[in-house]
């Protein structure tokens, strides 16, 4: 009898898979503060409780596509609920975009580092990452990123404001990205958690080949609930309606995106209480000599530690026996690096404490 693994296909079994671990072990240790993965500390307000519970009434029927949804979200954008479609959280969009766009084979261009999702999605679907290295600035290299692209490119990601590095990308840069013709996905996850918010979403008048993607797990607060939506050109929501999986938003997320969009104070709340937290943190890691936080317009921020000379896990292993739980950035291609997720006031001043005495326990030692 053959074994099975003949028949998966090739690109499948190359693939590795994204690692969520992480979201495991945080779980399963309830008393370590989680700060990994850029959640928003705040959790849901009362009136989207409420909107979940009288959801969870009709749980006995299957949701609809959320038209309600879609059009307060295109009105948001200056667009039209025809130009909106929702996932079951971003990576369910990034998905089934592949899907659409790329074959096996084909090649997607993707400047690092970055969400390693991207990479890691095309990969299973069978297509060919083209990783592009930012600069020693951790800007995005704008001359290999347009030499990278060529007839076989199928797909362009570009994420702004950018996860890990937390900067935005120019206006002209996307202009010039999306110049060349390509299907462009520009990712906007962080979008509203910026100090001056820029979208792209009215730019797919002019350019029907932009992808727009939103979610409502960051800035709203509403991860466990996975709902990431996308702007587009009509025609091409009608393509990827082809290809996205039917109800594949729930009834409860779409009544809890609903009242999120609705409870205005609460968003100014979590708004606020992010922006003053990384401004925190940021200004108390620069203090430590060798180490350099970078300005941040997302819920984050990254941290260069290279300084100590030691494996980024080391450093987190280190902090989670301390009680709180940081990312390394390895994975997004960036050595020596942590990431921190923007907390409440106390646990971003517990941060703080512990890694002074982390980085004070290595230099201690080496």
């Amino acid at each position: 009898m053959k074994d099975v693994t003949e028949f998966i296909n090739r690109w499948v079994l190359e693939a590795e898979p994204y690692s969520d671990k992480h979201m495991e072990f945080a779980w399963a240790h309830p008393d370590v503060v989680r700060m990994m993965s850029n959640e928003n500390p705040l959790p849901p307000s009362q009136k989207v409780l409420d909107a979940i519970e009288r959801a969870s009434r009709l749980g006995n029927l299957y949701p609809d596509t959320g038209p309600r949804l879609k059009q307060k979200l295109g009105k948001m954008a200056g667009l039209s609920a025809e130009n909106v479609i929702l996932g079951n959280g971003s990576t369910d969009v990034i998905n089934f975009v592949l899907q659409t766009f790329v074959a096996p084979g084909e090649e997607v261009v993707i400047s690092v580092p970055t969400f390693p999702m991207y990479e890691t999605r095309t990969r299973v679907n069978g297509g060919l990452p083209v990783l592009v290295p930012m600069g020693a600035d951790l800007y995005w290299d704008m001359k290999a990123i347009l030499q990278a692209v060529t007839s076989k490119t199928k797909l362009i990601f570009i994420c702004t404001p950018n996860n890990p590095t937390g900067n935005v990308i120019a206006a002209n840069d996307i202009r010039r990205i999306l110049d060349l013709g390509v299907p462009t996905f520009i990712d906007e996850a962080y979008y509203e958690l910026a100090d001056e918010p820029v979208t792209y979403a009215p730019w797919i008048r002019e350019y029907p080949h932009a992808l727009i993607n939103r979610t409502f797990s960051k800035a709203y607060g509403l991860a466990g609930l996975r709902l990431g939506y996308l702007y587009a050109d009509a025609k091409v929501i009608n393509y990827l309606n082809r290809v996205r999986i039917p109800w594949n938003v729930s009834l409860i997320a779409l009544a809890a995106a609903c009242a999120a969009l609705e409870d205005v104070e609460d968003q100014r709340a979590k708004l606020e209480n992010n922006a003053a937290g990384r401004a925190y943190l940021v200004e108390e890691v620069n203090k430590i000599p060798g180490f350099r936080a970078f300005q941040s317009q997302g819920n984050f921020v990254l941290i260069d530690a290279s300084v100590l000379g030691r494996p980024a896990n080391e450093i987190v292993n280190s902090m989670i026996e301390r009680g709180i739980f940081v990312r390394p950035m390895a994975g997004h291609h960036l050595t020596g690096f942590i990431r921190v997720t923007v907390g409440t006031p106390e646990t971003n001043r517990r941060f703080v404490e512990v890694f002074k005495e982390t980085v004070a326990e290595m230099v201690k030692r080496s």
